[in-house]
């Protein structure tokens, strides 16, 4: 993952030789740098812990730098350790404290915490059950081509669909991600419920639905062709 912004210049030197398989080099950068409390540096050293790249794999010791790292508003980190909080791995489970630290990186844009965050509330693990807060949050992950959170929303607006509480465009909305999902992800192909969907839709939904799949074929071209640099 590349260095946060805010903090990279400290830990340049560090990185460039994480990208060569240098860790001698990069835990000697680091470790300096982690004592005067510098946050890159500190989730860094958390990231060789968490998978055993230059140290032992260690993922108490990884949470452990990751919340110092964290603790100073870094992204990246929060959203590693609310992974590690959320899964129970190197520390006790602790979903409730994973969705706080998921908050801000998915406040600030990142799909993944966007995604964990979705699925939480989804379930009402960690956060009280809210199915529109799920759709909000699942919806911007998705939005940013996230397949598991395609999938997923796909699946909670179907089921609200079926509940009558809305219009069908829930329906059409499930139609939509289901297949984009089984489009990018050949995972999501196999475990979307794509054709479940699709048979609960008749011919002027599919038509609506294909028209979405194709808006939001065209943004995200228009995005990556956005991103890619001038020559």
């Amino acid at each position: 993952m590349p260095c946060s912004p805010a903090f990279a210049g400290a830990t340049d030197k560090a990185y460039r030789a994480m990208e060569k398989g240098d860790f001698k080099t990069v835990l000697a950068e680091l470790r300096p740098l982690a004592a005067k409390h510098d946050p890159n540096a500190e989730f860094m050293l958390g990231m060789l812990y968490d998978s055993g790249k230059g140290v032992p794999q260690d993922q108490a010791a990884a949470a452990s730098w990751y919340r110092r790292a964290a603790e100073q508003n870094h992204l990246a980190a929060q959203l590693f350790l609310g992974v590690l909080l959320y899964s129970g791995q190197g520390v006790k489970q602790d979903v409730a404290e994973a969705a706080h630290w998921f908050q801000m990186p998915a406040d600030s844009g990142n799909d993944k915490a966007q995604f964990y965050l979705g699925a939480m509330y989804e379930r009402g693990a960690g956060v009280r059950q809210n199915t529109t807060e799920a759709v909000r949050w699942l919806t911007r992950s998705a939005a940013q081509r996230n397949t598991e959170a395609m999938g997923l929303l796909a699946t909670t607006l179907f089921s609200r669909s079926r509940d009558g509480k809305d219009d069908d465009q829930d329906l059409v909305d499930a139609y939509v991600w289901s297949h984009l999902a089984a489009e990018m992800d050949a995972i999501q192909a196999v475990t979307a419920a794509r054709g479940v969907i699709e048979e609960y839709c008749n011919g002027e939904q599919k038509k609506r639905g294909k028209a979405t799949m194709a808006d939001w074929k065209r943004k995200w071209a228009t995005e990556a062709k956005a991103r890619t640099p001038l020559r």
